[in-house]
């Protein structure tokens, strides 16, 4: 199985007589603003679970893919950044959406079926209306929206059959004890409300190989109907990452004074691209001095990792993560939304059985 993607139709169903534009939620307005949760099953056996994946996709896509693809390819594939604008009453076709799968099946490495005696099962949570859309009337106001349906979801993917030779083979070695290894990047998000303007969080993560833990903040305010929920720096002066005690970062990151250039540099070290010049982040500064990265597409992070190489559990142990947290006097109520990024595999036996190592 190579090259598993999601498939789904999206229709709104508005009640609003006045010219209207919709567009999905988030900095990029994708269609992934749709999917608040989604778990994999292999075997009946979790191996992964994404909360609150709509944004750990903005996160992911804005600063650990590059401006040219979410430009040209995601706006074919996910609508991002388009606005459907209506002028009637009723149900509004928003056409096909193809999402990128994360986790257990966005490994670039392909999944062994022939070896699975049980079922492959993708359980989806879908969001609220007001998370999922922006509605806007004339002069900004607040659209309505009072129902949408998700329809004619398919997960869609090439099927390869080996040779039948090579099957034999693969499972006369597992008769004999070895496993089929199956790597990938595990994602789990946390949403923590921070009213105040300091907060010490602490996370329970109990992994060998934690790779970065990185965080993206919505205003409360932001949540709103008629506003798109974008991520700002929200006047950050400090975000500490420690693991069992251990600070992983001594440097500040604060975006005073111009520091959103460290928070930047260090935010790509968590996706192993630090001045990388063949990737570009989709944020940027503009000559007149507009900061996408502070304003729409901001997140901070901290990497792990202890080798710069592309192996198997290069992360960092980490029981416990604990955050500091804190925010100038500008800053106002946010839900900081933290990934933590870490290797995992699933061991495939020879009868089938699943085992997760994490």
């Amino acid at each position: 199985m190579l090259n598993p993607y999601l498939r789904f139709n999206v229709s709104v169903t508005t009640a609003t007589a006045a010219v209207q534009t919709i567009k999905f939620k988030g900095p990029n307005a994708l269609a992934t603003a749709c999917i608040n949760t989604y778990t994999t099953f292999i075997n009946s056996v979790q191996a992964d679970q994404i909360a609150n994946a709509d944004h750990v996709y903005e996160q992911l896509l804005s600063h650990g893919s590059s401006s040219d693809f979410m430009t040209s390819d995601a706006s074919i594939l996910m609508n991002r950044g388009r606005a459907t604008a209506t002028t009637e009453t009723g149900v509004q076709e928003l056409g096909v959406q193809v999402i990128p799968l994360l986790g257990c099946l966005g490994s670039q490495q392909g999944f062994p079926a022939y070896l699975c005696s049980g079922t492959l099962q993708i359980s989806i949570q879908w969001n609220s209306i007001i998370r999922a859309f922006q509605a806007t009337v004339a002069g900004g106001a607040a659209g309505n929206i009072t129902s949408y349906r998700i329809y004619d979801v398919q997960l869609v993917y090439d099927k390869i059959s080996p040779e039948g030779s090579f099957v034999q083979e693969m499972k006369r070695e597992m008769d004999m004890g070895q496993k089929y290894v199956l790597s990938y990047l595990n994602i789990e998000n946390s949403a923590f409300p921070v009213a105040s303007a300091s907060a010490s969080i602490q996370y329970g993560n109990n992994v060998s190989s934690l790779r970065a833990c990185l965080a993206s903040q919505v205003l409360v305010t932001q949540e709103a109907f008629n506003l798109p929920g974008l991520s700002s720096a929200n006047e950050l002066t400090q975000f500490a990452v420690s693991l069992d005690g251990r600070l992983l970062n001594s440097n500040t990151l604060s975006v005073t004074n111009g520091g959103d250039a460290v928070v930047f540099a260090e935010l790509n070290k968590c996706f192993s691209r630090l001045f990388d010049a063949s990737v570009t982040d989709v944020a940027s500064v503009s000559a007149e001095g507009v900061n996408t990265f502070k304003d729409n597409f901001f997140a901070v992070g901290v990497s792990a990792c202890r080798v710069n190489e592309s192996l198997a559990f290069s992360g960092s142990k980490a029981t416990q993560v604990s955050i500091q947290y804190s925010r100038g006097a500008g800053g106002a109520a946010a839900t900081l939304y933290l990934s933590f990024l870490s290797d995992r595999q699933v061991l495939i036996g020879a009868a089938g059985d699943i085992t997760l190592v994490r």
